[in-house]
């Protein structure tokens, strides 16, 4: 199973990199939105004199790392299931030897192989412009990857349910454009978490989206230790769980839906 994966993902990635300008043009655009976020916050630490909760260094840091991180959070296979549905390619992919779910979750490692590509350029080149803070310990560090190993099938699941509306319906777009929309807010995307009001903030927390951003670079940033981390990991395979059945269930019920009309 995770040697069909391997070569799933492999081949995405080879996909990508057909056109090796599609690397640079993917990392300069992650370079221009660093630059952006970098100077609006500067421009209001300038006239406020403080950002809540972050030095001047730490706001920096948190949206190198946000920015790096957004193809592997936002990036993923949901275009590609509903186009595979639109076109009628999905009676062909029901039919492989492999399940749909596995099929498409190797196309989705390929798209974070490419994104991680993106990401570590991203990274080195920002890091020559700005001093970009290390994590605060080896332990820090190993937390933080976990995380955003754990978002890894969370985003996926939640792209199999955004893609499987296309037995629904011709145009996904919005559907699509809803995902992001949401994931951004409540991930801290677009503004550190701590400068949205209490009630949005508890909804966030309820939700594992604050995980994709904000609660990895803070675990980064030595802001979130010890057992707290712990109760993060535990939110996480809970919601991976949840967000697994679903996209199973939504998906069965989509695929009958389908068969019963003749499709």
């Amino acid at each position: 199973m995770l040697g069909t994966l391997l070569k799933i993902g492999k081949m995405g990635i080879r996909e990508y990199l057909q056109y090796k300008s599609m690397l640079f043009i993917f990392t300069l655009n992650r370079i221009i939105e660093v630059v952006v976020y970098i100077f609006v916050w500067y421009a209001i630490y300038n006239q406020t004199g403080q950002i809540e909760g972050f030095a001047i260094n730490e706001i920096a840091t948190y949206y190198i790392l946000v920015v790096t991180l957004v193809p592997m959070s936002l990036w993923g296979v949901n275009e590609d299931i509903a186009y595979s549905i639109r076109k009628g390619y999905i009676t062909r992919e029901l039919l492989n030897p492999i399940s749909y779910f596995t099929y498409y979750f190797g196309k989705e490692l390929g798209e974070m192989g490419f994104g991680l590509l993106t990401a570590i350029c991203t990274f080195i080149v920002c890091n020559i412009f700005w001093t970009v803070l290390m994590p605060v310990n080896i332990w820090a560090f190993i937390a933080f990857i976990c995380i955003l190993l754990l978002n890894i099938p969370i985003s996926y699941f939640l792209q199999m349910i955004v893609g499987t509306c296309g037995f629904y319906t011709n145009a996904t777009w919005g559907m699509q454009i809803l995902r992001k929309s949401i994931i951004s807010i409540f991930s801290g995307l677009i503004a550190p978490l701590t400068m949205f009001p209490i009630a949005f903030q508890k909804i966030a927390n309820i939700l594992p989206f604050k995980e994709f951003f904000y609660t990895p670079i803070n675990i980064y940033l030595g802001k979130i230790q010890g057992i707290e981390i712990i109760w993060i990991i535990g939110k996480q395979l809970i919601w991976v769980l949840v967000m697994y059945l679903l996209a199973k269930v939504f998906f069965n019920k989509a695929v009958k839906k389908v068969t019963i009309n003749g499709g």
